[in-house]
């Protein structure tokens, strides 16, 4: 690359070579207070056709530049035309000065379709551009990452669905459900045994306050079993819940 001395006035930067979506006030007001303090600056960079110099990099320097009455400055520059500045525009800012915004990416593909054609592969839209070719398929088919999310939304409930189990109902052993009278008996004999042990207990005082721990701990386990089958509960909704959505999927397909 050629540099020399340039008149500001000459640089153009009327050709879309500017391709962020906006230049940072902020960040040209910081550039001028280095400029006046003393701080040196790299050449701005353009493409010479002969006529034109097409300036593609260095645009918040320009404009502190200009801000504080500079009339020349430096450019590094070498032959090519305003189409060729518009594409080394496109991969500068990947590689110093401020980072680029996902709107500043998005208009980098946008100018990168204009200039290879609506035909052009997404992969060859990204080299241009200086993005990724899943980034130019978001930006050309906006539907098709609203369908990408969609179907992942979907298979997520899928997941959820065949993770949550529900609580069995029947017993293990057999696969038959007690009736109310075997439960009653059941109940009536381990009331029957807990008195038996309480009065064994509280004829001796140790074994009285051993006597008094073990109604705490069972009290406190009627509270855990409350809780555990609030939980039973909470979990089998969650599971009707899945399966009504699983529904309403099933339905749109």
């Amino acid at each position: 690359m050629e540099q020399r001395t340039i008149s500001l006035l000459d640089l153009r930067t009327d050709g879309g070579t500017q391709t962020r979506k906006v230049i940072h006030q902020s960040r040209i007001y910081h550039f001028r207070d280095c400029m006046l303090e003393g701080d040196i600056f790299p050449a701005l960079k353009a493409k010479f056709d002969g006529d034109n110099f097409w300036m593609y990099s260095g645009f918040h320097r320009y404009h502190a530049y200009k801000i504080i009455g500079v009339k020349e400055v430096e450019v590094k520059f070498e032959d090519g035309t305003q189409e060729d500045a518009v594409r080394a525009a496109l991969h500068e800012n990947h590689k110093h000065g401020t980072p680029l915004s996902s709107e500043d990416l998005a208009n980098n593909v946008r100018i990168a379709i204009e200039l290879e054609g609506d035909s052009a592969s997404d992969r060859q839209i990204a080299r241009v551009a200086g993005v990724s070719h899943p980034f130019v398929a978001k930006v050309r088919r906006p539907e098709a990452k609203k369908q990408q999310l969609a179907a992942q939304k979907e298979k997520k409930i899928e997941r959820q669905k065949q993770s949550v189990e529900t609580f069995p109902n029947k017993d293990e052993k057999n696969g038959a459900v007690p009736d109310d009278a075997e439960i009653k008996a059941a109940e009536m004999a381990l009331e029957a045994d807990q008195q038996a042990m309480y009065k064994l207990l509280e004829s001796d005082e140790p074994l009285k306050t051993a006597n008094e721990e073990i109604k705490r701990l069972n009290h406190l386990n009627s509270q855990l079993e409350i809780r555990i089958q609030g939980l039973q509960s909470e979990r089998n909704a969650a599971v009707s819940l899945v399966k009504q959505l699983q529904k309403q999927l099933d339905k749109k397909k």
